[in-house]
């Protein structure tokens, strides 16, 4: 069943729907010559979005019976969420690293997306760029994830943790994921001798570091995947997933960083620099400074 509609009143500073969707945080949403964007929602609802600057709107059409609560829910809009504009305001008179970015490039929000889509897609992230990661969890979907209701043809829902543990380490890497293949499998194994939506579980029934522990116990999990995790997917608002672009502001706002090693010691005080400057939701003001560093710079027009 198809269900159509719009959001309405929704300004570029609150979203930028592009943006948003080329930042970092998803990566098998494709985007269509007349600027409708393609992907799945909470894994099983195919899901076309397009915005429209003349009535400031969002139009969807979701394939699903939840309509506009999953789109609001996957793009973060409502009671509850935060009013990311003010927020930004507040921002740009605190940092000017911050106002710099934020005038380049407003509205890039944080998406609520499917924990266990986005748990195997950090696994895949580690010395990738955007661009690749996407192309090894195509690959993946292809290969072994199922057809959800939608257009012909729609995109794959991302497969279950079942179905990747029971593939092979080999397979993985025939697939391109190199030497990323072992933590997939560990990991989906790992999965599959824990209750159905363990990662799901950690969204409400878990504190940001008790949700960083239980995701730093699965094999080749590390500080940065798991606040890429908590951010992404668990609503942990204030994870600051450190790689190397996040480092270097981190380290424009301590000092003490500058020339130091990624270390443990080190990750929390750069988190710390974060924190102090942009307070409970600094994950969010993290995304728009790493859209400057990472993303920005690569796109055509974007100095």
């Amino acid at each position: 069943m198809s269900i159509s509609g719009r959001i309405t009143g929704l300004r570029r500073e609150e979203l930028d729907l592009s943006a948003t969707l080329r930042s970092g945080q998803v990566f098998r949403w494709s985007q269509t010559p007349d600027g409708v964007w393609h992907g799945v929602t909470q894994n099983r609802h195919v899901t076309r979005l397009q915005q429209s600057d003349a009535d400031d709107s969002i139009y969807w059409e979701i394939h699903g019976s939840e309509g506009e609560v999953a789109v609001r829910s996957f793009l973060r809009l409502g009671p509850g969420e935060p009013d990311l504009a003010p927020l930004a305001e507040t921002w740009c008179r605190a940092d000017p690293l911050f106002a710099d970015a934020w005038d380049r490039t407003p509205g890039v929000r944080v998406l609520r997306q499917d924990p266990d889509e986005c748990f195997f897609a950090f696994l895949c992230a580690s010395v990738a760029p955007i661009a690749r990661i996407g192309g090894m969890l195509r690959a993946i979907a292809e290969e072994y994830g199922e057809t959800p209701p939608g257009p012909d043809p729609p995109p794959l829902a991302f497969p279950s943790a079942f179905q990747i543990a029971a593939s092979s380490e080999t397979r993985l890497r025939e697939l391109g994921l190199g030497f990323r293949a072992r933590r997939l499998i560990e990991a989906a194994r790992a999965l599959t001798q824990l209750p159905p939506d363990h990662l799901r579980a950690l969204r409400h029934g878990a504190t940001h570091g008790e949700a960083k522990k239980a995701l730093t116990t699965f094999f080749g999990v590390g500080e940065k995947i798991a606040d890429c995790v908590c951010l992404f997917a668990l609503d942990k608002d204030d994870a600051i997933p450190v790689d190397v672009h996040i480092w270097r502001v981190a380290a424009r706002y301590n000092p003490d960083l500058v020339g130091k090693s990624l270390t443990a010691a080190n990750y929390a005080l750069a988190t710390q620099a974060f924190h102090d400057r942009f307070g409970p939701l600094a994950g969010w003001a993290q995304q728009t400074l790493f859209y400057r560093a990472a993303v920005g710079r690569q796109r055509p027009g974007k100095p």
